[in-house]
């Protein structure tokens, strides 16, 4: 049996917005005698409420297809490798937000970002829509694993904006790939290698826009408790103007 995984998690709605419209979720599916675990993150936006309704709806989905995944394999149903169930869910999350996007006249446009982890057996399977970001911290270094799909990432990548440019930019939470905007979604997948000591970490650019990623990694390093670092990052983003929802998700590998 796996030695448990140290995981803090949080959010808040921050110093500006008056609804939080982020979600995220921690499940572990038991699977015999491990467990399939599964962390996810996700930025709704739209008007009113609606982009709390897709961020909601995208976890539910998520929910739904890895318990339903789980009890297949328990039942010693024959399955789809994992990496396949992440793009399935991430699809399917996309068609229920979309369809009630459409269904209804003041939840039109809304969509949601979305970046997940599943976890088993020393492998890692990463899926991602929008930008809110995905982590490794392994060894002294942190590593973005996931690629904002915003116009201003798309520019800097063009050689049209610096790094530094894109940072400041009026149209920096411009995004070009959402959960539930259009009827077909390509989400960026990706199989990793999960090894003993590796942080992961999940976030929403509520927080990774007001903190640096080195900022991140001196904090995991500095404290052991992943709770409290979790904590910790939420008021740093606060501190500087808590602009938007912040939510953290941090998942310590022993």
């Amino acid at each position: 049996m796996r030695t448990a995984l140290i995981v803090g998690h949080g959010s808040d709605v921050g110093r500006v917005r008056p609804l939080n419209e982020d979600y995220h979720r921690v499940w572990s599916f038991p699977l015999g005698h491990t467990s399939l675990d599964l962390f996810a993150v996700a930025d709704g936006m739209g008007g009113a409420a609606a982009g709390e309704i897709a961020s909601k709806v995208a976890m539910e989905v998520l929910d739904d297809s890895f318990r339903r995944y789980t009890e297949e394999i328990n039942a010693g149903h024959q399955v789809v490798p994992v990496g396949s169930l992440v793009d399935k869910a991430i699809r399917l999350a996309n068609r229920r937000v979309y369809a009630l996007a459409t269904q209804n006249e003041g939840r039109r446009g809304m969509g949601t970002t979305l970046t997940c982890l599943a976890m088993l057996g020393g492998r890692g399977f990463l899926g991602h829509v929008g930008d809110s970001r995905a982590f490794l911290v392994r060894g002294n270094t942190i590593y973005q694993l996931t690629k904002d799909h915003s116009w201003v990432e798309e520019q800097v990548e063009k050689g049209l904006l610096t790094e530094e440019e894109a940072l400041h930019h009026e149209w920096r939470n411009l995004i070009t790939r959402a959960l539930g905007t259009r009827q077909q979604v390509v989400p960026d997948l990706a199989e990793l290698d999960v090894r003993p000591g590796d942080v992961y970490v999940l976030s929403t650019d509520g927080l990774h826009g007001l903190v640096e990623p080195e900022e991140i990694l001196a904090e995991l390093e500095r404290t052991r408790d992943r709770q409290h670092a979790v904590e910790y990052l939420l008021a740093r983003a606060n501190e500087r103007g808590g602009h938007d929802n912040i939510t953290l998700v941090v998942v310590d590998v022993p």
